[in-house]
């Protein structure tokens, strides 16, 4: 089947993605991304497990003073009811502010000790407890695997969910100025993992006022993952009418030494 660039597009919805090969899993056929497009000056960052109420709370007072930065979360399901208990609403709040909610499993199991059936299940159960505290449907396109595990069981999910599996290209834990160093030496395009802890929280409350100085964009990896499929559809190279597949449209190999860790 061969499609035109706007026809493809269309077609590839949420499963199209950034394909990479893995040496260490040759047969991951899922979505997967490290980061987004070069082109354009924008980062995404991300907040895993989402554990600590606090700071939680602080985040969202943050993001309050920064309306145009957008992040995506990644809690895990026991803590999107156990947030929502003690400070109800808060997760609608995050949504009705155009953040986004990624899966993260319900209780951070690696998905590499799981089987898909069990992975399968699990996700649902995490769907039904954000179902639950946003009162409604919410569309979710991305997956942090806990530990940043690839897995057999992991490509089975995403491809029965419909999910792109989102690593990182700058990781966060460490000491907030060598954090916010790697961040204000970063590219457009790259996914910025942090967490919900106070290391963390004091390093975005230093890197954002330097991003809007310096006129970056925070935005949702959805916003990141859009803009690299179109740049895909339509940068030189990119061979949009072999119909391979639709979920791969174009093949980046980078060498396991020189990816993220």
């Amino acid at each position: 089947m061969k499609l035109g660039s706007t026809a493809l597009l269309a077609s590839l919805g949420i499963s199209a993605s950034k394909y990479i090969p893995l040496q260490d899993e040759p047969n991951f056929t899922a979505p997967l991304i490290w980061n987004g497009t070069r082109k354009f000056k924008r980062m995404a960052f991300t907040y895993d497990d989402c554990y600590l109420l606090n700071k939680m709370q602080d985040l969202e007072a943050l993001l309050n003073e920064f309306p145009d930065f957008k992040v995506t979360f990644f809690p895990v399901g026991i803590k999107l009811l156990d947030l929502e208990q003690q400070d109800p609403g808060i997760w609608k709040r995050l949504v009705d502010k155009g953040h986004e909610i990624g899966y993260h499993t319900f209780d951070h199991v690696n998905l590499g000790v799981m089987s898909p059936a069990t992975a399968l299940m699990d996700y649902d159960k995490w769907y039904g407890a954000l179902t639950q505290v946003l009162e409604a449907e919410h569309k979710v396109r991305f997956i942090r695997p806990p530990y940043d595990v690839i897995s057999y069981t992991l490509d089975v999910l995403c491809q029965e969910r419909g999910l792109v599996s989102a690593l990182f290209s700058i990781g966060g834990g460490g000491e907030p100025d060598v954090v916010v160093r790697a961040i204000q030496e970063g590219k457009g395009g790259d996914i910025v993992q942090m967490h919900i802890r106070t290391q963390d929280y004091n390093s975005s409350v230093l890197a954002y006022p330097w991003l809007k100085a310096n006129n970056w964009e925070l935005v949702t990896l959805s916003k990141l993952y859009d803009d690299y499929l179109r740049e895909q559809v339509n940068s030189d190279g990119c061979d949009v009418n072999a119909g391979v597949s639709l979920t791969r449209t174009c093949v980046e190999i980078i060498p396991a030494a020189a990816r993220p860790v």
